[in-house]
């Protein structure tokens, strides 16, 4: 009976082996991924270049940027460095998927009911020396369901407007995760074993990594006009 019992015991272990993710018991593991800026690229190009530290901030000695992405869209603040006036282009502005598709934006404190595009998507002017917090998220049908008019991040003066995704659901407006931040080990296990029988070689690191999204932010310091196409990439927290 002993025998068996230790036969038993390997046979489980056994079926773990190779996937580090699943805790026996009734406990389940749940793995947690970051969405960090890895690297910032400008056109036209600069000279010298910016730097990135701490997978959230770009300086570029003309402005600085900090980046705090959550499952629904990019959080940020554009600190103005320079002597000249930095103006975002909302309308030129774009969410750049995992695939490679452009998607547009819409931002804190807008409001569609009523309004036109135009008046919706106003020009933001950060003076020199000054700050802006704002944050990003896809406005198109891909991610966006409005049953109802869409109203963003409260009502009223956008520097007032609270800055919390979740206030989507109070507006009716259901919003579909850009990525996922954290996977329970069935999901783990499904990942792997679908991905497995095309690469036997797959890993779920690997699956992780090869996650990237963008955002093209449109910009002008002064009269010059700049895009910044700002890169993050999906690593798990260890």
């Amino acid at each position: 009976m002993k025998n068996c019992c230790v036969v038993l015991f390997l046979l489980l272990g056994l079926s773990f082996i190779g996937n580090p993710y699943t805790l026996s018991g009734k406990s389940s593991k749940v793995t947690k991924v970051a969405v960090k800026l890895s690297s910032v690229e400008r056109i036209p190009a600069p000279d010298p270049t910016g730097i990135v530290s701490n997978g959230e901030l770009f300086d570029s000695g003309i402005m600085a940027v900090i980046w705090s992405p959550v499952p629904e869209g990019f959080r940020f603040r554009v600190y103005n460095k320079s002597t000249e006036y930095i103006t975002i282009l909302w309308s030129e502005v774009r969410f750049i998927d995992q695939n490679g598709g452009k998607h547009n934006v819409s931002h804190k404190g807008i409001q569609r009911s009523n309004m036109s595009e135009m008046e919706s998507m106003k020009l933001r002017v950060i003076k020199p020396g000054e700050n802006w917090q704002d944050v990003i998220f896809p406005s198109d049908s891909d991610y966006i369901d409005q049953e109802k008019e869409l109203i963003a991040f409260g009502k009223g003066d956008p520097e007032k407007a609270s800055d919390s995704i979740s206030t989507y659901g109070k507006a009716g407006l259901r919003a579909r995760p850009i990525f996922i931040t954290s996977y329970k080990s069935k999901e783990i296990e499904k990942i792997i074993n679908e991905n497995q029988k095309k690469d036997p070689a797959f890993t779920f690191e690997s699956y992780i990594s090869g996650l990237s999204y963008k955002v093209e932010l449109v910009l002008k310091l002064g009269e010059v006009k700049y895009t910044y196409l700002f890169n993050f990439k999906s690593e798990l927290v260890k």
